[in-house]
């Protein structure tokens, strides 16, 4: 069986490598090896970090047919400049490796790297111009397929399946109809004056907007096969773009007066699932549910009945642990009891009128007695303004405001004492780049606006089916945010803090769940308590 294969050829390269040795490997990789073999759908959570990369890598070089990897241009860059060729090398595997951005032929049998907004648009608009000549579909039917990065999964799904229209595009359907131009452009216009008459520069459209815009997209509904893009992926969804199932929401720009309008899925599942079904899939991210199980997660994914394996982190773990025999079990959990330092202030909730000057006191006291680099996350834009001046004024120009760090890479960077104030986004997607910070103070928790028009229109959609949308979307993705953000501490060699400053998370009944999401900890009960170990 492969499973055999895969473990004794990992096993023989672990003993001559150590340094690629992470106390998981083996697991990972008989379960990705047996997903390949029965054709089973298995769903792994995994530690921050790429070290679970080789993991999945042996297994689809060794199975003898086709198989599919999903992953962005970084990670492929990695693996294709690193590890394949270290793997073909060492154990002298043959199997084909392309990047390519379609299906190279009917009867490849190698392994095929493809970006993951590439492939998601081929499989849910098949007969776009993407489509391989010749064939019947994207990819032929059963090929497995390893997602690795599901932690953006969602997003990519959205950015797939939403269609946007600009400036440009309303100029070209004036000219494919000439004769309703003044009928488009008064539309365009009636548009623009009620966009900038919002108060907010993203929001969702309202049921007058949409009136208007339903009298151009009638215009396109019985024209098929020759429309340009985006214009017929949305006569695709007509009727239906105006249904409850679609979300259509604008982003204006008040300087010139134009606007983008963008349409988008109310939830994902009903579109996603249908590609599961054509094939099995081992998908791998990081912090993906609160739940070993991930119900949430592939309840919004549509995902089928799989497999859920669960790795809390790859530190301190040890290899008598009796539960890696226990891979044909139907869920396995493997956690670690490394922690970090928790400190947690009762001070007022985010909405009341006083939290911006205790929030501030608190930055700085905390800040201050910090030594080493300091990350400062705060996601609201005149928050984030206001802690980044207060902070600067206080400590000049150590501290950065959503800055890539010019010194990141360079060795000794560990020892920077920079203070970085920044969104949440910016520091998920950067801090594999950056030192680990001795101290991680979180300002507010990282829950999804209902202000972002997306977030509203899935919280709608919730809604009108009934469904629990705090503690199955909301909730979720916050602890997630929590988990990827403080992974990096977990892999640190000195002690660090992580200062939790919004009070629901001991306030609120919820927070029992999100301080489970952080793991193991050790509860700071006063700053000077840290300070001291230090």
């Amino acid at each position: 069986m492969i499973e055999v294969e895969v473990h004794q050829q990992l096993r023989q390269l672990l003993r001559q490598s150590p340094e690629a040795l992470w106390p998981h490997q083996l697991t990972m990789a008989r379960m990705v090896a047996r997903g390949l073999r029965l054709g089973r759908s298995a769903l792994i959570q995994v530690p921050s970090g790429g070290q679970h990369r080789l993991s999945y890598l042996l297994p689809a070089l060794m199975w003898p047919t086709a198989t599919l990897l999903c992953a962005t241009a970084s990670v492929q860059a990695q693996i294709l400049g690193e590890e394949i060729p270290w793997l073909q090398h060492t154990l002298q595997l043959h199997k084909p490796v392309l990047q390519k951005d379609h299906w190279p032929a009917p009867d490849f049998q190698g392994l095929l790297l493809v970006d993951p907004l590439d492939w998601l648009r081929a499989r849910l608009y098949p007969t776009s111009s993407g489509r391989v000549s010749g064939t019947d579909s994207w990819v032929p039917t059963g090929i497995p397929l390893i997602i690795d990065g599901a932690e953006d999964l969602e997003d990519w799904a959205y950015q797939a399946l939403t269609v946007t229209l600009q400036a440009t595009d309303w100029q070209q359907l004036r000219q494919i109809f000439p004769a309703q131009a003044e009928r488009i452009s008064q539309v365009q216009v009636s548009l623009a004056l009620q966009l900038l008459r919002r108060p907010l520069s993203r929001c969702l459209l309202q049921a007058d907007e949409l009136a208007h815009l339903e009298q151009v997209l009638s215009l396109i509904g019985h024209y098929s096969g020759w429309l340009p893009d985006p214009w017929e992926h949305l006569r695709q969804r007509s009727p239906s773009a105006l249904e409850q199932r679609w979300v259509w929401w604008a982003e204006v720009d008040r300087e010139t007066g134009s606007f983008t309008l963008h349409n988008s899925p109310s939830a994902l599942q009903e579109w996603l699932a249908s590609i599961w079904a054509t094939q099995p899939v081992v998908i791998i991210g990081e912090a993906l549910d609160l739940d070993r199980q991930a119900q949430t997660y592939r309840q919004r994914l549509g995902l089928p009945d799989l497999t859920p394996l669960r790795f809390l982190s790859g530190e301190g773990w040890s290899r008598s642990n009796p539960t890696v025999a226990a891979t044909n079990a139907p869920c396995v959990e493997l956690e670690s009891l490394q922690g970090f330092s928790l400190y947690l202030p009762r001070l007022p909730l985010p909405n009341s009128p006083l939290f911006q000057h205790h929030l501030l006191q608190e930055l700085k006291h905390l800040v201050a007695q910090a030594k080493g680099f300091v990350v400062v996350l705060v996601s609201d834009q005149p928050l984030q303004a206001q802690v980044g001046t207060a902070l600067a004024a206080e400590f000049g120009s150590r501290v950065r405001v959503n800055s890539v760090l010019p010194d990141a890479r360079v060795s000794g960077t560990e020892s920077w004492h920079g203070i970085l104030v920044c969104d949440w986004h910016h520091w998920l997607q950067h801090k594999a780049s950056l030192p680990c910070p001795v101290l991680l103070a979180i300002a507010t928790l990282p829950f999804p606006s209902v202000e972002d028009p997306r977030v509203a229109g899935r919280v709608q959609h919730m809604q009108r089916t009934q469904q629990d949308w705090f503690r199955q979307y909301l909730l979720p993705v916050a602890a997630a945010q929590l988990q990827r953000a403080v992974a990096p501490l977990r892999q640190g060699s000195e002690s660090s803090l992580v200062a939790i400053l919004d009070s629901r998370i001991i306030a609120r009944s919820y927070g029992a769940s999100l301080l489970n999401a952080l793991g193991p900890s050790l509860r700071v009960e006063q700053r000077s308590q840290w300070f001291v170990s230090l």
